[in-house]
């Protein structure tokens, strides 16, 4: 057997490093903003700040989770901030019959939506960016229409308890278990990486990719419609224009998370992390009263160094 030299050996020890920095690198950006946080202000490692954190997660982590199943295929969902607004303002007009109502009608008419958006993208050949944008539009038209522009207050019901205290985070968790036991103890999960690796391939292997499309668009339109739930629950209004940017935040999780907008590639930890960096950097910036125009120029230069970083290590790599 040919022994090791000392080039190679420092080679593959430069390449473990590398791919662990590229496995991580979500993680070290997490560390690197809680060190930047503690630095600039002793309100930031706090249980009550955390817990804000966690809480201001929970609308923008409902949606990404579902935007990370469409953009596991392939797709992307540019109508999840509209969806939420619809949600919100079918909720609140059901709740004025009965909570109950108001929750099963937004989560079934968003529901119909997603779904009909993946029949489209699928029996269509359609762009899903073509197809989500049509969504985007027509959701807001829609929510516009029926409240004429105008708020709808919410009755006050046990509605309201999901807005507040340990609901947010709770229905977020519920939400990520959901999504784990689909792509990680299901062959659901594996069909939807396949499509997203290669759809004709999937195919032909037998795996019917037409309901994997409508799978995870429905499932991307409820994910929307809970986030509007919860949304609507903490502010006790309905407003039409509710929503409006929150696409831009639940794809900027995925990206940040490690997911390839390209399909197949991804982890379910990475987009809650990307999540969780998303509401960290708002919160820093919120505590040093730091001008909140500023989260987006944050938002984007983070986006510009995770993505700078992962590119980097993996093209010195080849």
């Amino acid at each position: 057997m040919r022994p090791i030299s000392v080039a190679t050996a420092g080679t593959g020890r430069r390449f473990g490093l590398r791919a662990a920095a590229i496995e991580y690198s979500t993680w070290l950006l997490l560390l690197a903003l809680v060190a930047v946080g503690t630095w600039v202000t002793p309100l930031f490692l706090t249980i009550g700040n955390f817990n804000d954190i966690l809480q201001q997660s929970s609308i923008v982590g409902v949606m990404a989770i579902g935007q990370f199943l469409v953009i596991l295929t392939g797709g992307i969902d540019l109508g999840v901030g509209s969806m939420l607004a619809l949600s919100a303002i079918v909720g609140a007009l059901g709740v004025s019959v009965g909570p109950i109502a108001g929750i099963a009608g937004s989560l079934a008419v968003c529901g119909a939506i997603g779904a009909a958006t993946g029949i489209v993208v699928a029996l269509g050949r359609m762009p899903p960016f073509i197809v989500t944008f049509g969504v985007l539009a027509i959701a807001r038209g829609v929510a516009l229409t029926i409240t004429s522009g105008k708020p709808v207050n919410l009755a006050p019901s046990w509605f309201l308890d999901i807005g507040t205290g340990l609901w947010p985070q709770t229905i977020w968790a519920g939400v990520i278990l959901i999504a784990f036991l689909i792509l990680a103890k299901l062959p659901t999960g594996r069909h939807i990486y396949a499509t997203g690796g290669n759809i004709d391939a999937a195919r032909v292997s037998g795996i019917d990719t037409t309901a994997i499309l409508v799978l995870v668009y429905t499932l991307s339109a409820l994910c929307a419609a809970i986030g509007g739930l919860i949304f609507t629950a903490r502010s006790t209004v309905a407003l039409p224009t509710y929503g409006a940017g929150y696409e831009l935040q639940t794809i900027a999780a995925c990206v940040l998370g490690g997911t390839d907008l390209f399909g197949g590639t991804g982890k379910l930890s990475g987009v809650v992390l990307g999540v969780i960096i998303l509401t960290m950097l708002s919160n820093i910036l919120d505590l040093t009263g730091v001008n909140p125009f500023w989260n987006f120029i944050a938002v984007g230069a983070a986006l510009w160094i995770s993505v700078s970083f992962r590119s980097r290590l993996t093209a010195s790599g080849r």
